[in-house]
């Protein structure tokens, strides 16, 4: 079988999910398993539904906008939308049903069980207008067969499950189902993180022993840096597993971290393509005998946090050793210490940072710069580093063999 995913910037409005049926249509839909997002910036504005019942307001005007967004779509996509109205209409009235009922205060389950409709809603509409053009595919509802633990919006899986539910797919058929959720043995709606919906369609590679997976954008493929802050760039027809590990590490965003793990145990070929462009072939992720010194590849991470730790007397190995231990839940991108201090630069993205400083700020001085910028050169040769530093104040720089690194404030 092969793997589809589409973002949601690929069905963001009637127009592009026309042209994903025809991206579909033009690459074959015959025993393929398509991945589906929620619709461009529903993630964002549900996220808002959920804060906004956190703090115990209405949240109603906002769902009404989504609500009333996704009916426009159908009155784009079909000519007899009563039937494509009631079904998306079902998970809406789950969501209403939900903001009276519920009665757990965990914000991470709230936020599960209302943001993660999203993908059920757009994967409905848009299996629902394949249908209609004659691309025939089964709606499959991804909770029945991504199963997990209740770590709520950073949901790990259970491989044993998953697998076995995952095999019992008739390979004959095409299936469209959604990224980002699954469900807990209790059948509580689980989300795998932002960007989540990649690593859905590699967890169906996986199991399934898809001959490829393909990952469809709005760019033609991979570049060596983001054409928006980088005036030269490079693009890749291909790249091997470790140069991909590397990049979506340090923050380039066209490849989340979890996808590439199990494609790359299976030997799984990962395509990234444009549905603009379909009949290009994009950039090819594979595995490699050799890496690709040649190209270097240039990151900008933005609205990272710079914290550093500081002591009177040396810094010891334990002392060491204690700090990480409260960073088991925030990626650090970038690490230096010497004897009388630990310096890291992360991001925070469920806002941990403050709960450490509390639980630290009576052993060590500890000093915290928001809003800072991350600019990281993978296979490093000389560069000029004015080209990107230009008026802003270089906190800290850290260059080795094949990496450099600039942390930067304005």
């Amino acid at each position: 079988m092969k793997i589809y995913k589409f973002g949601g910037s690929s069905i963001k409005n009637s127009k592009r999910v026309k042209n994903l049926s025809k991206v579909i249509k033009s690459v074959g839909s015959k025993n393929t398993v398509i991945v589906i997002s929620a619709i461009g910036k529903t993630t964002n504005k549900l996220e808002k539904v959920v804060n906004t019942y956190f703090l115990k307001k209405s949240p109603y005007i906002f769902l009404f906008e989504i609500e009333k967004n996704h009916l426009k779509m159908i009155k784009n996509l079909f000519f007899n939308k009563n039937y494509y109205v009631l079904n998306i209409l079902f998970y809406f009235n789950n969501i209403y049903f939900f903001l009276k009922k519920n009665n757990i205060l965990n914000y991470n389950f709230i936020y599960d069980q209302i943001v993660g409709a999203g993908e059920l809603i757009s994967t409905k509409i848009v299996s629902d207008y394949l249908n209609y053009k004659n691309i025939k595919n089964i709606w499959i509802d991804c909770r029945n067969f991504i199963k997990t633990d209740n770590c709520f919006r950073e949901a790990h899986v259970n491989w044993k499950q998953t697998k076995k539910k995952i095999k019992k797919l008739n390979k004959k058929f095409s299936y469209l189902t959604q990224g980002f959720i699954g469900a807990d043995n209790n059948y509580y709606t689980t989300t795998l993180g932002r960007e989540g919906s990649d690593y859905t369609a590699s967890i169906f590679s996986y199991c399934l022993n898809a001959k490829s997976q393909t990952t469809w954008k709005d760019v033609p493929g991979i570049l060596n840096a983001d054409p928006k802050v980088f005036k030269k760039t490079t693009f890749l027809k291909s790249l091997s597993f470790e140069e991909a590990f590397e990049l979506s590490y340090y923050g380039a965003s066209i490849i989340h971290l979890n996808t590439l793990h199990p494609l790359k145990k299976k030997k799984i070929p990962l395509y990234v393509r444009s549905f603009f462009l379909p009949k290009k072939k994009g950039t090819l992720i594979k595995k490699k005998k050799q890496i690709n010194l040649k190209n270097s590849f240039f990151i900008l991470k933005k609205k990272t946090i710079l914290l550093s730790f500081f002591m009177k007397k040396n810094f010891l190995e334990k002392n060491i050793s204690e700090i990480f231990n409260f960073f088991s839940k925030i990626k650090i991108l970038l690490i230096q210490y010497s004897s009388i201090s630990l310096t890291v630069c992360l991001e925070d993205k469920f806002n941990n940072i403050m709960n450490i400083i509390l639980n630290l700020k009576n052993k060590f001085i500890i000093k915290k710069i928001n809003n800072v910028e991350l600019y990281t050169i993978i296979h490093y040769k000389k560069y000029n580093e004015k080209n990107f530093v230009k008026n802003k104040k270089i906190l800290l720089r850290q260059i080795n063999f094949d990496t450099a690194q600039w942390v930067l404030k304005k």
